[in-house]
């Protein structure tokens, strides 16, 4: 889960919490006053019906039950229970209903207090102490608030509902807001992922805002402006160290031919010389091999075109088979190549060329024996290459396209551990892929383009 989508949860969990205690707080007064509005009103009905039994000696008491009935009843499903002060009934209204008593709650409301309660049944009950006129009456009320309850559970539809919808809000505007302050980030997380040594001059836009974003960003591309001037020092020196050894190593070769001729007569001397030439040759190769590197990191556009893999094979085969006599190159065609056209990629034939003889060269110099097997398939990707010739034991994965290196055992053979490097950014530069893998004691590189 990525940091925009734990803010976006943690911004809606802390609004859900905020606006649940809110309504909640809200449901909740509402329901106690409308609690305490009709036990108010139970208490009113309650001193109403007793000062009408009290001062209206001559009414009949069926007369004050229909009056009770007609007036509150079929609002409220009201009852009222009155007791003399001697815990006697003497009143109770026109109906089913039945208030749950015992003389010790009557003798505790009339000692102590007014009691207010809900039994078993969902009604509400106000038990009063009424003392006036010389009268001592307890009286028991008791209805259920069927309007008031109605509007309760209404409310606490629209507080369900206004939860609900207020979080996926919040959670729609969270999510928008959050990615627009994320988007500075963003732009500087695409540009980190795609920045090489070869695109350190793209720098990304800084807004005018002048926020903490905006000097992330700034300071990202003074970064980026020192390591870019870093690393064009270094290539300088790489291309202006390797132009100015070619003269020298081209004037010493020179000499060393010329030394070659008035020397023919002094086999010693001759054995020498040839060293000498072979050392001059090997450093020039190395300067080359540089001057290559270093073309391929500054990606200077290069001329493409369609190239024919198999006969670039067979030319490279062909030309390196002067210089390594003792090595075989066998090319096989697999049958899933139907067409010339899978066989053709898109690519520079100079580089590929080069790619081709670094990797033959190389199982012709480090190889204990000298057969190459070069397979040509059509897979799903494209068209494999696959280099494969005898080894004594595997290359480590981490270091083998690296520059310079080169396995302790073959220190003494010659090349510099630049060829297979060479390699790596061709195909890359190419748009293809390589890898190595170490299998029933063989060196395997296996390469892909993708063809026509």
């Amino acid at each position: 889960m990525n940091f925009k989508t734990r803010l976006t949860l943690l911004f809606v969990g802390l609004f859900v919490v905020v606006l649940t205690a809110i309504l909640s707080f809200i449901y909740i007064l509402y329901a106690e006053f409308r609690r305490e509005e009709f036990f108010e009103r139970l208490r009113e009905k309650s001193f109403t019906t007793a000062k009408l039994l009290t001062e209206v000696k001559d009414m009949d008491l069926e007369v004050l039950k229909i009056i009770d009935q007609n007036s509150i009843n079929k609002l409220y499903d009201e009852k009222i229970l009155i007791f003399d002060s001697t815990n006697r009934l003497i009143y109770s209204s026109l109906d089913d209903e039945k208030i749950p008593y015992s003389p010790s709650l009557i003798e505790q409301i009339r000692t102590r207090a007014d009691k207010y309660y809900v039994d078993d049944d969902g009604d509400e009950v106000v038990g009063v102490h009424y003392k006036e006129q010389g009268h001592d009456y307890v009286i028991l009320a008791s209805a259920y608030d069927t309007y008031g309850i109605s509007k309760v559970e209404n409310l606490k539809t629209l507080v369900i509902v206004a939860l609900v919808l207020g979080a996926a809000l919040i959670a729609v505007a969270a999510y928008f807001y959050i990615r627009q302050v994320f988007r500075p980030i963003d732009d500087l997380n695409k540009s980190i992922q795609t920045i090489t040594e070869n695109n350190l001059h793209e720098f990304i836009r800084v807004h005018k805002n002048r926020d903490e974003l905006d000097k992330l960003a700034v300071n990202y591309n003074q970064m980026l402006a020192r390591l870019f001037k870093a690393f064009e020092s270094q290539r300088s020196f790489v291309r202006h160290a390797a132009h100015e050894l070619k003269t020298p190593l081209a004037i010493i070769r020179t000499k060393l031919e010329r030394l070659e001729d008035l020397t023919a007569g002094h086999p010693e001397v001759g054995t020498i010389l040839t060293g000498l030439s072979d050392d001059v040759d090997g450093q020039a190769a190395l300067v080359e091999s540089l001057l290559l590197m270093q073309r391929l990191q500054s990606q200077v556009p290069i001329n493409t075109g369609p190239v024919r893999v198999d006969e670039l094979l067979d030319e490279s085969a062909r030309e390196l088979q002067v210089v390594y006599p003792q090595q075989v190159v066998k090319i096989d065609i697999d049958a899933s190549v139907e067409a010339e056209e899978q066989l053709t990629v898109i690519g520079n034939a100079l580089l590929l060329k080069i790619c081709f003889r670094n990797l033959i060269a190389n199982a012709a110099l480090y190889a204990p024996t000298h057969p190459l097997t070069i397979d040509l398939a059509k897979i799903p990707e494209g068209l494999r290459l696959r280099f494969s010739n005898p080894g004594e034991e595997p290359i480590p994965q981490g270091l083998i396209f690296e520059p310079f290196y080169r396995q302790p055992r073959e220190q003494e053979k010659p090349g510099h551990g630049l060829g297979l490097s060479i390699v790596r950014q061709i195909t890359d530069l190419t748009h293809g892929s390589i890898t190595y893998t170490y299998a029933e004691g063989k060196h395997i590189f296996t390469l892909i383009f993708t063809h026509i």
